[in-house]
Formats: C-alpha cells, structure tokens, sequence
C-alpha cells in the first residue's frame, strides 16, 4: 500500500545564488521499513548533488583562479592583526564577516599553537577568499586553500563541501606559512586540533 508523501530537500549552491535554492521533490513512499533504505538510497544521491553543484563547476572541474588579478583587487586591513585581505567581487557582501573572522581564527591559532609574533610572520602574504574549490599543485589539482610563497598568497576558498563556517582551510594554510606542517601533510595529525582541517 502506497500513501503520498512528499519529501523536499533545499540545497543552497554557492554563495551567489543564495535566494535560488535547488530543490528536490521525491514523492509515493511505501510504509513498510524495507521502503525506508530505499529512500534513504534515494535521497543520497540527490544530496551528494547538491553538494557537487557547486560540484560540477569547481569541485569536479576546479576553477581556475589568476593570481595576478588576487593581487590587484582592492585590500581591506584587519583591525586586530593588521592582516590584508582580498575578496572576490561575488563574496563582497561577506567582506565584512570574512575581516573579523581571519582576526578571530588568528587569535585562536597563535594561542593554540603558542606564537607570540602577533602575527608578524604572515603578515607579508595577502590572503584572497575566493568562491570555490580552485587549480592547485596540490591534492590532485584541487584546493580549497593554498600557501603560496612565490607569491605572497594565502588562498583559501569561503566555505568549503564537508567543512565547517568559514574560510575552514586558512588555520591550515598558515601552518604552512609558519613551518608547523610540511608541504606534504605528512604531519597533519600532529597540529590538527589547531587547525581543524
């Protein structure tokens, strides 16, 4: 025996469509458990879409990003450390959260990690929010953050699939601006409760 039930699922796709969610409709559930797993199998992939819409353009196709153009788009200062921020034109509504979320994320790093150069050896690198999982060296070619020396960059990614709040990956990236974690990872477990990620 069938009874109609419908089952929406809203996912929001990118901080740029944020009054445009995609929506999934499933409907016709049968009430024996055995229908439960089915559409537990059902609803899943309908998840990981949404999950990998913003999937399709960046986290399987990873945007390429140009260096060049972080480095010119206008810079804010954070009040607490004085570090130079960069947001791209899409995230500019979020600058103002994204400002005082790196001074947030700098004090509880430096405190669990026990600097004490208030920030002096990052202060040199701009650090660019971007939208989207990017073009890397690292991981496969795909980044959600990335310490680039030659540069001066801290490139990290607003939000990030399967990460928590904001710039998730940035703690991580100025691990390896200060010499805590190798190129490689390979000590990640080591610093992780600093870094999150």
């Amino acid at each position: 025996m069938y009874y109609k039930k419908e089952i929406e699922i809203k996912c929001i796709i990118s901080p740029n469509e944020m009054n445009t969610p995609r929506i999934f409709k499933m409907a016709y559930v049968r009430k024996r458990p055995k229908m439960k797993k089915i559409l537990i199998l059902l609803i899943i992939p309908a998840l990981i879409s949404c999950a990998n819409v913003r999937g399709a353009s960046t986290v399987i196709s990873p945007r390429k990003i140009d260096r060049e153009g972080l480095k010119s788009l206008k810079e804010s200062i954070t009040p607490a450390y004085g570090f130079r921020v960069s947001v791209v034109p899409p995230l500019s509504d979020e600058k103002g959260k994204i400002i005082t979320n790196v001074d947030t994320q700098f004090r509880e790093f430096s405190k669990c990690m026990g600097i004490t150069d208030n920030g002096a050896r990052v202060r040199p690198y701009l650090i660019s929010v971007v939208g989207g999982t990017f073009e890397c060296k690292y991981h496969g070619g795909r980044c959600n953050g990335e310490y680039d020396a030659d540069n001066n960059l801290i490139i990290v990614t607003y939000r990030s699939f399967n990460r928590e709040g904001i710039l998730p990956l940035l703690k991580h990236e100025w691990s390896h601006a200060y010499g805590f974690l190798k190129s490689d990872d390979s000590n990640l477990d080591e610093i992780r409760r600093c870094t999150r990620y």
